[in-house]
């Protein structure tokens, strides 16, 4: 088991080194935004839903960087970007559709979630120094 989580760990860390604190940040973002949702929105399940829905798009376009590829990769730069963006855009559109018409998730609630990627660009510098003391 220890030997599967590692392999993820370094496929993870191939594809950008910053991933894994951005990772971290994304989950207490989750955890903390959720327990304010719980304590203090009226309408808790909907804007649960959609809190937890903007950020598992956040964690989508966080791997969904093709900045590697373009540096390493020798990927055509402004056609690698485009096709990114637009993937990104697609998706989220697609979020934003299912969340109105099902009516499952308030999509102030969702916005605010997909703030959680900046959050973690934000914060990632500090938690890879404390994951990188804790690793030695």
């Amino acid at each position: 088991m220890k030997l599967i989580s590692r392999r993820i760990l370094d496929r993870i860390i191939d594809i950008n080194p910053s991933i894994p604190g951005m990772l971290i940040i994304n989950l207490i973002y989750l955890i903390l935004g959720e327990i304010i949702i719980i304590a203090l929105v009226p309408n808790t399940m909907r804007c649960a839903i959609g809190f937890l829905a903007g950020v598992i798009y956040s964690v989508f376009a966080t791997f969904h960087s093709g900045i590697r590829k373009i540096v390493y990769g020798g990927a055509e730069s402004r056609a690698t970007m485009i096709i990114g963006y637009l993937i990104r855009l697609l998706v989220m559109l697609i979020l934003f559709v299912l969340l109105y018409f099902l009516n499952i998730g308030d999509l102030l609630c969702a916005v605010i979630g997909m703030f959680s990627m900046k959050v973690a660009a934000y914060l990632q510098p500090f938690t890879d120094k404390l994951i990188t003391k804790k690793g030695r």
